[in-house]
């Protein structure tokens, strides 16, 4: 029995071991995983998010961290570079700033000193400390201008970029200066000119010599500042890849937002120069103003093939709704509307895509304003409802004779919101489609023919039969009036002062108003002619007289 228990015991562990051990192992096999990505840092976007696809969250960490740290070294080497450009334009200012202080005390020691001997040594001392500054600038232009040629002297020069290129000119600018910088003071040195004269010459090639530094420096700076964009560019890849699978990365996209940028230098800023140069720089830069040259390029280009697209298919969807008798104009013109919009909605937002805006977020952004809007627009929602039922149901078109929430005339045109309508006196009345889906609607011309209905009264005296057998004539002669239905000519009532016919032709409706009045003035000259009288309201007056008393 117990052996039996000290065996199970054995296999309990034993099968807690293998349990354990693939873990272990895959643990142990992420905690040794080395970044591989960042082995070319040039690596294209989507070669990298290849790489990318099939390492795991812990892997992918590795490799952030890894693109990182490149960054960071990156963003230290344009501090620095920053660093010696300004201490450069200090020592400008100051070179610029000794040069009037020695021509002052030179001038101001010639007019106290009687023996020119002794300004002459004076002065050849001041020359003599001028020479042995440049001698101490030319080690720390060298260092700068050999770290610079050895970087560049890896690429042949048909494969440098616009930056490269300038880089390079820069340098040689510099060697040049320099060299030229040591000749100009040796042969000022030796010249007759006058020592005021020999300081300011001496002053100026030195001054020149590191504004050739200086320029040489903030290219370099320009061009550190596109490698960091660059590799910006490929940390977001690595960042999105493990943001997808689980990653926190949120202190690495705050670090991003954090060196990204283009920073501006106030001391730069004053020098024209170097502010050129910038610009220049910037505008030349693969990952500056040429990047954003073709991204603005493919922008515009996206919106126009869009426009054409939203053209293209909003002709068809015409075409299309065009050929159902069912549609009104109103629910055409908005489907066409419609099409149109989307397509150029998708099209702004793909164009947004091109200039490197995040989509996702602006969507959203465009959710939570709509549902803000929603609220603060209910009035305006509740019109864009009664327009959606105005376009399905059609109680009226564009072109119709309407009356609608007090207003009466023709339907010029129609939105979702409201609708405009031109009345017969030539205003303009705009009317919110809420009024009218909650009103009584009234379409005068919504069908193709119309009863025209008109009273005529005659006398008393007066032969019925021949009252109507005139007004008989006069609408069937009439090639306004239809034939079918038939007219409708009746003796209606007996009034206070006449007999009362009514006359209801039927006519189209675009002729409804012409057979009216066509109508009514041919009946009062045929009753005129034929001696049928029209009554019209009459008072009797009576006056009584009576005899005055005495």
């Amino acid at each position: 029995m117990l052996i039996q228990k000290k065996y199970f015991s054995i296999a309990c562990i034993l099968l807690i071991v293998w349990f354990f051990t693939p873990v272990s192992f895959c643990r142990e096999a992420e905690t040794n995983y080395t970044a591989t990505t960042v082995s070319d840092p040039q690596i294209p976007v989507g070669d990298l998010e290849l790489l990318l696809k099939p390492l795991t969250k812990s892997e992918l960490i590795v490799e952030a961290e890894a693109w990182l740290q490149l960054l960071k070294n990156k963003v230290s080497q344009i501090s620095e570079a920053e660093i010696q450009m300004r201490k450069k334009s200090r020592e400008i200012d100051q070179k610029e700033e000794e040069t009037e202080k020695k021509i002052e005390q030179i001038e101001e020691t010639e007019k106290q000193t009687t023996e020119k001997v002794e300004v002459a040594a004076e002065a050849e001392k001041e020359i003599q400390e001028k020479v042995e500054a440049i001698d101490k600038t030319k080690s720390e232009i060298e260092e700068i201008t050999t770290k610079t040629q050895a970087e560049l002297e890896t690429k042949q020069e048909q494969e440098r970029s616009s930056l490269e290129q300038d880089l390079q000119k820069k340098t040689d600018e510099v060697t040049e200066a320099q060299q030229k910088a040591k000749d100009a003071v040796e042969e000022i040195a030796q010249s007759d000119m006058e020592l005021t004269d020999k300081v300011k010459k001496i002053g100026e090639a030195e001054v020149e010599l590191h504004s050739k530094v200086k320029e040489q420096l903030l290219v370099n700076i320009t061009k550190l500042r596109e490698e960091q964009s660059a590799l910006i560019n490929r940390f977001n890849v690595v960042l999105k890849a493990l943001k997808v699978k689980g990653g926190d990365v949120e202190e690495y996209e705050k670090y991003i937002t954090a060196v990204s940028g283009l920073g501006v230098d106030m001391e730069s800023v004053k020098d024209v120069g170097a502010l050129r140069i910038m610009i220049m720089g910037w505008l030349k830069s693969s990952e500056g103003g040429m990047k954003w040259l073709k991204n603005i390029i493919f922008f515009l280009l996206t919106l126009l093939a869009f426009y054409i697209l939203a053209c293209f298919l909003g002709g068809l969807t015409l075409k299309t709704v065009s050929r159902s008798k069912r549609f009104s104009d109103l629910l055409k013109h908005f489907f066409v509307s419609a099409v149109r919009k989307t397509v150029m909605l998708i099209g702004i937002i793909v164009g947004l895509s091109m200039l490197e805006v995040q989509i996702a977020p602006f969507i959203a952004g465009l959710g939570v304003a709509g549902f803000v809007l929603g609220f603060a627009l209910q009035g305006t929602l509740s019109n864009f409802a009664s327009g959606l039922m105005i376009l399905i149901y059609r109680p009226y078109d564009v072109g119709h004779i309407i009356e609608a929430a007090g207003t009466k005339g023709k339907v010029d045109s129609m939105n979702l919101v409201s609708t405009t309508i031109k009345t017969f006196d030539n205003q303009i009345v705009i009317v919110p489609n809420g009024e009218i889906w909650g009103g009584v609607i009234t379409n005068v011309t919504g069908s193709e023919t119309r009863r025209v209905d008109m009273t005529f009264g005659i006398s008393y005296s007066d032969d019925i039969a021949k009252a109507v057998k005139i007004l008989e004539d006069i609408v069937s002669k009439h090639e306004l009036v239809l034939k079918d239905p038939e007219p409708v000519i009746k003796l209606h009532e007996l009034g206070d002062s006449s007999v009362n016919f009514v006359c209801r032709p039927w006519t189209k409706t675009a002729d409804y108003w012409t057979v009216y009045w066509d109508v009514t003035r041919a009946v009062k000259e045929r009753f005129d002619a034929e001696g049928v009288s029209i009554p019209f309201p009459q008072q009797d007056v009576h006056i009584y007289q009576t005899a005055k008393e005495k």
